[in-house]
């Protein structure tokens, strides 16, 4: 259990300012409770939309730096100074505070800052392309969740593709620190309350509909942009149970009550949901992966014998290695069509409604240590490396 510091002092006026506000409007409003829910729900919003928005936007830029053959060096660069840039603790503080939801279009600017971190550039173009994959990506794994645990395990799956992503060791002690952070966050917060997170967050998205072709192919998506709820493995049906579980805290509910899925750093999160849609292995089973990896094996050592047996003059000189080498370079193209997509995306604005206090914040070791940890990863920082990469060139084929 972790004990949290909550600032008061600088924030009375402002939610005393709010509830004056709040409760003048609901006057003979039979639906006050509900306008006060609303404001309620939106105080932990924000975490769940930049994380995992995030964790897309490595997950795109790390399919298109492979599917180019960008330099190693490079790659790893990028990739490590966008994680370090997404994760600097003077972003996160004010994030994991309770405090209104911050809207797409502020959080956007904040993440297109993210990715020009490194030794990228990009126009408007390549920018909402990378967008429009990391929204509705987003989007479609809100909708789709089957209750309050999957929506943290969503974001903990994100967590893990940073740490997977990353190279520096440093920079995986950052994620390691924001995985805690997500986990005492949530967990002191009710099974309703992470729910309502949800619905707040899907509203927040809500305009945007743009076809994203992989949920196209895998029969995840309609032409319409409307999104297929196909039955998983894992399924809360809080929906069902939703009665018993809506008033208590996450963390006093065993996992098993809830089909399961870790908050372990390295546990088992179950649901698919936050993965790396773009990888080959994605929605393999742990059987189905080992048996993929014996056949590349396989296939390597065949290709290996034949290319001896051409050398000893043995066998033709026609020898091909097999097709299953390219999997090393390439991965499924992302194609993206702005179809119906709504001309007031751009006009959402932060719902700046100040609200209650005393709700679960940040813990402060938590911010000092990210602090600490964040400092030794600048300090191991490459160099030499050019800003002559062009986040165009790595979307060009994303159409």
């Amino acid at each position: 259990m972790y004990t949290y510091v909550v600032k008061t002092t600088h924030r009375l006026t402002c939610f005393s300012k709010a509830y004056v506000y709040l409760f003048d409007t609901c006057i003979a409003d039979n639906n006050c409770r509900t306008k006060i829910a609303s404001v309620k729900m939106s105080l932990h919003s924000t975490p769940i939309l930049y994380l995992n928005m995030g964790g897309e936007m490595l997950y795109v830029l790390r399919q298109r730096l492979k599917a180019q053959k960008i330099d190693v060096d490079k790659t790893v660069q990028v990739l490590d100074d966008v994680t370090a840039a997404l994760l600097n603790p003077k972003i996160l503080s004010p994030i994991f505070e309770d405090s209104p939801m911050i809207g797409i279009s502020e959080l956007r600017i904040t993440l297109e800052s993210v990715a020009l971190s490194s030794i990228m550039k990009l126009d408007r173009s390549s920018m909402d392309k990378l967008f429009d994959l990391m929204i509705m990506m987003v989007k479609y794994q809100l909708r789709v969740a089957t209750g309050p645990r999957e929506i943290i395990l969503i974001t903990l799956n994100h967590i893990d593709g940073m740490r997977d992503i990353v190279n520096n060791v440093n920079a995986q002690k950052c994620v390691n620190m924001v995985h805690q952070m997500v986990v005492s966050f949530y967990g002191c917060l009710t099974f309703e309350e992470v729910w309502n997170v949800r619905e707040s967050c899907l509203k927040e998205l809500e305009p945007y509909h743009v076809r994203v072709s992989i949920l196209l192919r895998r029969g995840l998506q309609n032409d319409d942009a409307s999104f297929n709820v196909i039955p998983q493995k894992y399924d809360e049906k809080y929906v069902e149970h939703g009665n018993i579980l809506a008033i208590m805290r996450i963390k006093d509910v065993s996992p098993d009550t809830c089909c399961g899925g870790s908050f372990d750093i390295f546990g088992d999160r179950k649901t698919l949901l936050g993965k790396n849609i773009y990888l080959p292995t994605y929605g393999l089973t742990e059987g189905a992966m080992r048996d993929s990896q014996q056949f590349v094996r396989d296939c390597g050592t065949k290709a290996e014998l034949g290319m001896l047996a051409v050398q000893l003059g043995t066998e033709e000189t026609n020898y091909e290695r097999p097709f299953t080498l390219n999997l090393l370079s390439n991965m499924d193209e992302e194609t993206v069509n702005n179809v119906n997509k709504e001309t007031d995306i751009e006009g959402n604005n932060a719902k700046r409604n100040n609200a209650e206090n005393g709700k679960p914040k940040l813990n402060e070791d938590y911010k000092a240590k990210l602090d600490t940890v964040y400092a030794d990863f600048f300090e191991d920082e490459h160099e030499g490396l050019k800003r002559s990469m062009d986040l165009l060139d790595l979307l060009d084929e994303i159409e």
